[in-house]
């Protein structure tokens, strides 16, 4: 929404508070999806993790006066500027979750609301990973999944712990080791709603780091020739791919280059 906007206005408060009170409009739409137990409850300890993750930085410094903070300070005042990254080459180094950083600064959040997204991320894995856990011990599966997933827990509480050394990259190794993690469920068997949510996926982080374009491919271990239609010719892979194409346009207008800095994607 917030890639779709900037092509025509700045995403400055009074747009980023329309999209808010959109949001707040769908969650009552929606309730029966979000006032349950579950969801509630998952709400309430994303938000203790994310707001333990926060509180814990005192400060926000992993290249963002360089690149992060200067390109969401743009897309708050600007709508999309034709050949950008002339001023600076850090106007191309951009990632989606930038954009979602960008229209949480609104009225209620105020600039603060631009720290969210990627604590948000980490607090989800993180809990998807833990519950994933104590769910296969349960079961007592001890299958490459339940190994995958506690290697990759250690992991993140090691080296991705600290908010304050967020950048790209995290958010993006976060979803990627989610990726696999889905797709190590249930020994490898999935159906088409799951395969088809597994490009949406890839095709997030892809925006987020073009150097994880290695995620896009990991779908297709798991299409035949039945599947090939039902899964592309749907709902989703519209969306994936118009998402990747709004994506690639948006980088063509800033930088002339559909995957900056790539020469050979450049025009």
């Amino acid at each position: 929404i917030a890639l779709i906007i900037n092509f025509f206005f700045p995403l400055d408060k009074t747009t980023n508070n329309l999209v808010l009170l959109t949001a707040i409009f769908l969650f009552f739409f929606f309730k029966k999806d979000y006032f349950n137990q579950k969801y509630l409850i998952f709400s309430l300890v994303v938000s203790i993790l994310t707001f333990l993750l926060i509180t814990k930085s005192h400060t926000y410094r992993p290249d963002a006066g360089l690149y992060h903070l200067p390109y969401i300070g743009i897309l708050n005042s600007e709508k999309i500027i034709f050949g950008l990254t002339n001023l600076h080459f850090r106007f191309g180094h951009t990632s989606i979750i930038q954009y979602t950083s960008t229209i949480f600064n609104n009225s209620l959040f105020k600039s603060n609301g631009i720290i969210f997204p990627t604590a948000l991320i980490f607090s989800a894995v993180i809990i998807n990973f833990f519950t994933q856990i104590f769910n296969n011990l349960k079961k007592k599966k001890y299958n490459l999944h339940l190994f995958f997933l506690i290697f990759s827990l250690i992991f993140i509480l090691i080296k991705m712990s600290r908010y304050s050394e967020f950048g790209n990259d995290t958010p993006s190794h976060l979803l990627f080791l989610f990726l696999i993690s889905e797709i190590l469920r249930n020994d490898f068997i999935h159906n088409n709603e799951e395969i088809k949510n597994f490009f949406i996926i890839s095709i997030f982080i892809f925006l987020n780091k073009v150097f994880l374009i290695i995620s896009i491919f990991f779908p297709f271990i798991f299409i035949n020739k039945k599947k090939i239609k039902k899964i592309f010719v749907s709902k989703k892979a519209i969306f994936g791919t118009l998402f990747l194409f709004l994506w690639i346009m948006k980088n063509i207008i800033v930088s002339g280059c559909a995957l900056y800095p790539m020469k050979q994607t450049c025009i």
